[in-house]
């Protein structure tokens, strides 16, 4: 390796992006503290092999540790696979979370662990009572040792040097142009300047990042996350980052994930969305152990939610301790059950389902029986019929009818409840759950299985019947007739399953022909045989069962293989099937149509026809839940539950389709999609990293046109998949995300927006994307979730820049949130709108001044169809009040006036621009922090009477009448009563003007705000008279 010197102690790698440090060199870092002794430096930095440089996807990678232990010696162990060249921040507190066992500790291991713990430490120390020992003079006083290493706590942030501030700036700019090398190494020099600092990494990983090399920038970010150990979002990025780019070590970046989430979890330990994710990647690697301890600490913070508690039992089911799942489950839902259901929404039938089947798996049958019942006719409503748990040998409590059974039922009575909470009331999941658990109980629960099996109605094969809806269950009940060999009931449910391609596997006609020996049915047996050995010549006990039943029935076999070659198709769903014929009356033919036939082809042209029939068949299904979707969609739209249902599972279902096709989700979402083809593929993985980039930079919503070096084959690109055009692909996704957040499964609904927003088919549709973040903040409202909204709102200022309706539309719906203003006020808000109104002032302001604020160019975020930067052209108000009603809801008035001010400059005459400034004043009078409070009562008086006067002169009542009511607000703020009094009693006398010109249930009328205020005054005043006539007058209903 060749090795050149840098002049400042550090040798340069050939090849490397970053300084390797010299081993005789111990470089220290400005905000771990100088070390005072040899010993604490080594405590305070990791040691650096020579010739290495971490990078993340390596698993194995330790923090360097002092020479004589492995612990630190405040007794901290640190994580296991820290980055090498990184210093340890001793005012960070490693929590070895990554080491925990895969096997849980209980309470009393724990607190046997800690009483060892603390016996040990007391070894250490010294006998208590001993006079002798470090520390103690020889009287035995206890001397005070001098006090070592750095202060403990938070630190100010350092501040960058003048020359990395030039060099990042000139960095930032290159990248804004486009120049990705000269950035790259301006962004290395700054690096070099303050290692330090994250925003030189942060830059270079996305210079990497636009350049075309994920796993450099993924580099780049890693080593910057060191410098910001407690920055949770940061750390988020970088797991995000490499479990999107962990290249084909798929489990090594599994744990470098890990470890950035063992970060994260060490800053806070209550963030809910890091143990879920580290959880989920535990499982990943077969690490269920830790998987189950996360799920148990996220239990304790969210007790009962079944999300946690399902993903706990597949945990635990994979460690074989089904027993604590059960436990937890039990101790769940005996909270919830003595809640009326109304009052429960997070318990569903589905939770119902996997609980049970917590029971199949220990064998419990009778148990799980039990808890199906119990849990159902509590869901259903008819949790106070304690009498249904007396039969326990039949199920009559989920029959159709009320008779014959139900009505023998003491206890029961007929017409108590709706027939819909009995028979029909029961999901067929669960029913069919129910007759496998009594098949499973032995032979005498046999009739009462049937009787759960027959809902399937297996003879009925329309279109719309439950063989297309539940296939599943004809399997797993078919399955689970044979497993108990009760072949003649099985073969009813193995029969309808030909119609359909994705149930006839091997095991399949295997079953089926054992079914078609027991019943008499030998030439079945035999195609079925003939079946499998056509798609599988390897299969030697195919063969042997074939060659078998060929010479006890006297059949030639090549007789058999040629005839059935000949006729062999694959049935009509339309038309159904026919099996109710004779043994004797079958010809080869007609069983050969009943079974289906996987014809042999070249072996060369094998993969490709299989492959072809596999895309049709998934084409033909999804087109069929389509047309299945728009014939159901009318009546789900007017309340139908029935059509909703069936609606959202088939938009459920084509969205994994779409999903799981990887063209229209490429590593990059500039990357565009060009068709199907393998000329089209080409075409996109090999576009130059430059031209993506530039594209990245020009594509915004006002463009329509491609970037440059895109040629005519463009219009040739496909518009549909699977037969449905992406138009219609966008309404089901939107649709369906609108359908979940009604029914309060946001999350959900923000995962489906999400997958279309990264799609790239939308992505580089300014129409869909619009869409797209219009249904985004139509979910968030619905769920009044602040913080998306905000988030989704900063997207059309982005990309409407300086466009009026962008600014107001982002007051709008953080107006109709109502979770109050935090996020409206948040800093990252505020620094946002800080940026629009700085990039706004460099487009206005001179020539000359540019200069000197060229830096503010940054904040340009929206190019036109040229490719050039679309500029403000003056000063845009809405943007100005925007800006100073997030600093004023801040209490920051004193700011908020300077951006009023601004805004009364432009239109002195607006009145919520007066009465904005008024308010300011006032408010900023009451502070404690306020010089002089007279001056600014007058000042903001001033602007309140220039409101009052210019409503006073409109021809609306209401607005002439909000006006009374501000003034009145203001002296009451200031406990002027009797001005306040005044005013009040002047918008009460507007009431039947407001009244007669403002008619509907939107209408505003501020006289009941006013009398209710009157009362308060004059109750405090003590006239209880006139605050019972004002009470009985204006607020009684």
């Amino acid at each position: 390796m060749d090795h050149r010197h840098d002049g400042r102690g550090n040798f340069l790698v050939e090849g490397s992006e970053y300084p390797e440090p010299d081993p005789g060199y111990t470089p220290v870092y400005p905000w771990a503290g100088a070390p005072t002794e040899p010993d604490q430096l080594l405590h305070t930095r990791l040691r650096v092999r020579p010739g290495l440089e971490h990078q993340p996807g390596g698993g194995n990678e330790e923090l360097g540790e002092p020479e004589d232990s492995s612990t630190d010696r405040h007794g901290l162990n640190f994580p296991s696979n820290v980055a090498k060249n990184v210093y340890v921040n001793r005012d960070i507190e490693f929590v070895d979370d990554n080491s925990m066992s895969d096997e849980l500790l209980s309470d009393a291991k724990l607190v046997s662990a800690s009483s060892t713990s603390s016996s040990h430490e007391s070894l250490s120390r010294g006998r208590s009572g001993s006079k002798r020992g470090r520390g103690r003079d020889r009287g035995g006083v206890q001397r005070e040792l001098p006090k070592k290493g750095i202060k403990r706590g938070q630190r100010k942030p350092l501040e960058p040097s003048v020359e990395f501030k030039a060099l990042h700036s000139q960095a930032t700019m290159a990248f804004i142009d486009n120049d990705f090398e000269e950035a790259e190494k301006l962004a290395l020099k700054a690096i070099g300047v303050n290692p330090e600092m994250f925003p030189a990494h942060s830059l270079l990983s996305e210079v990497h990042m636009a350049r075309g090399h994920p796993a450099k920038a993924l580099a780049a970010l890693w080593n910057g996350a060191h410098t910001r150990p407690r920055d949770i979002q940061v750390w988020l990025r970088v797991a995000q980052l490499i479990l999107e780019r962990g290249g084909e070590d798929k489990n090594s970046a599994t744990r470098d994930a890990i470890y950035c989430f063992n970060r994260i979890i060490a800053v806070d330990s209550s963030d809910v969305k890091a143990r879920h994710q580290r959880a989920a990647l535990h499982r990943d690697l077969g690490n269920h152990g830790k998987a189950a301890y996360d799920y148990e600490y996220l239990l304790k913070q969210f007790p009962h939610e079944t999300t946690i508690l399902r993903l706990l039992a597949e945990t635990y089911i994979d460690l074989d301790d089904v027993d604590k799942a059960i436990f937890h489950y039990n101790h769940s839902y005996s909270h919830y059950q003595v809640k009326e259901p109304k009052q429960v929404i997070s318990v569903s039938w589905s939770d119902i389902n996997v609980y049970a089947e917590l029971y199949g798996i220990k064998r419990e049958y009778a148990k799980g029986i039990d808890q199906i019942k119990s849990l159902s006719r509590w869901l259903l409503g008819r949790g106070s019929d304690t009498f249904w748990g007396d039969f326990d040998t039949d199920d009559r409590e989920w029959d159709f009818e009320d008779e014959p059974r139900r009505t023998l039922a003491k206890g029961f009575v007929a017409g108590q409840h709706d027939a819909a909470l009995y028979g029909n009331g029961l999901p067929i999941e669960l029913r069919i759950k129910l007759g496998i658990y009594r098949l499973n109980m032995g032979e005498q629960y046999l009739h009462e299985a049937i009787k759960h099996f027959a809902w399937l109605d297996p003879k009925d094969s329309r279109p719309g019947a439950k063989l297309f809806e539940y296939p599943d269950l004809f399997r797993e009940v078919a399955d689970a007739l044979h497993s108990k060999s009760v072949l003649t009931e099985a073969l009813k449910f193995y029969e309808p399953l030909q119609q359909l391609r994705n149930y006839t596997d091997v095991s399949f006609l295997e079953n089926m022909a054992a079914c078609y020996r027991a019943v008499g049915q030998n030439k079945l047996a035999i195609s079925c045989y003939q079946s499998i050995i056509d798609s599988n010549s390897s299969n030697v006990e195919a063969e042997l069962q074939l060659i078998g039943l060929c010479e006890e029935f006297g059949i030639d076999r090549a007789s058999v293989t040629e005839k059935a070659l000949a006729v062999g198709k694959t049935p009509d769903p339309k038309q159904g099937c026919n099996t109710e014929a004779s043994n004797d009356d079958l010809s080869l033919q007609s069983f050969a149509m009943i079974t289906p036939r996987i014809s042999r082809t070249p072996a060369k042209d094998t993969r490709a026809s299989q492959k072809s029939i596999r895309e049709k068949a998934k084409a033909e299904d999804a087109y069929t839940l389509f047309l299945r979707m728009r014939k159901v969609k009318e009546t789900a739209q007017e309340g139908d539950l029935g059509h909703k249902f069936q609606w959202m599972l088939a938009a459920k279902t084509l969205i994994q389709d779409f999903q799981s096709e990887k063209l229209f989700f490429p590593y990059d979402r500039y990357v565009r999609f060009y068709g199907y083809s393998k000329e089209a593929r080409k075409k996109s993985l090999n576009m130059r990293s430059a031209d993506i980039a530039a594209e990245a930079s020009t594509r915004r919503l006002g463009s329509s046109s491609l970037a440059e070096g895109v040629d005519d084959c463009q219009n040739q690109i496909p518009d549909e998949f699977l037969g449905i055009p992406f138009h219609a692909w966008l309404d089901i996704f939107l649709e369906y995300a609108m359908a979940l957040s009604h029914s309060g499964d946001t999350k959900k609904a923000y995962e489906v927006i999400s997958s279309a927003s990264e799609a790239n088919v939308f992505y580089h549709c300014p129409e869909s994307l619009l869409l797209i973040y219009v249904c985004w903040f139509t979910c968030a409202l619905m769920a009044n979730d602040e913080k998306t909204l905000c988030s989704v709102a900063r997207w059309f200022i982005k990309d409407y820049q300086f466009v009026s309706d962008a600014y107001r539309l982002f007051s709008a719906l953080n107006r109709l949130c109502n979770t109050g203003n935090s996020w409206f006020r948040n800093s990252r808000t505020q620094k946002y709108i800080l940026r629009q109104i700085k990039a706004m002032d460099y487009s206005i302001v001179p020539n000359a001044r540019k200069e000197s604020l060229f830096s503010e160019r940054a904040g340009y975020s929206t190019k036109d169809e040229d490719g050039n930067w679309i500029t403000a052209k003056a000063l845009d108000l809405a943007l100005l009040m925007l800006y100073g009603h997030i600093l004023y809801v801040g209490k920051s008035y004193s700011f908020s006036i300077n951006y009023f001010l601004r805004a009364f400059a432009l239109d002195p005459n607006n009145p919520i621009i007066n009465l904005s400034l008024a308010l300011g004043y006032i408010h900023y009078a009451i502070k404690r922090q306020a010089d002089n409070r007279h001056q600014l009562i007058v000042q903001g008086f001033a602007f309140l009477f220039a409101y009052y006067s210019i409503r006073q002169d409109s021809d609306l009542a209401i607005e002439r009448q909000e006006a009374e009511y501000n003034v009145a607000r203001a002296y009451h703020l200031l406990g002027l009563t009797d001005p306040a009094i005044a005013y009040y009693l002047r918008c009460l006398a507007l009431d039947p003007d407001v009244r007669s010109t403002h008619t509907g249930d939107l209408a505003e009328n501020f006289a009941t705000e006013a009398a209710f205020a009157l009362q308060g005054l004059w109750v405090a005043s003590g006239n209880f008279v006139k605050a019972r006539e004002v009470a009985e007058k204006w607020l009684v209903i």
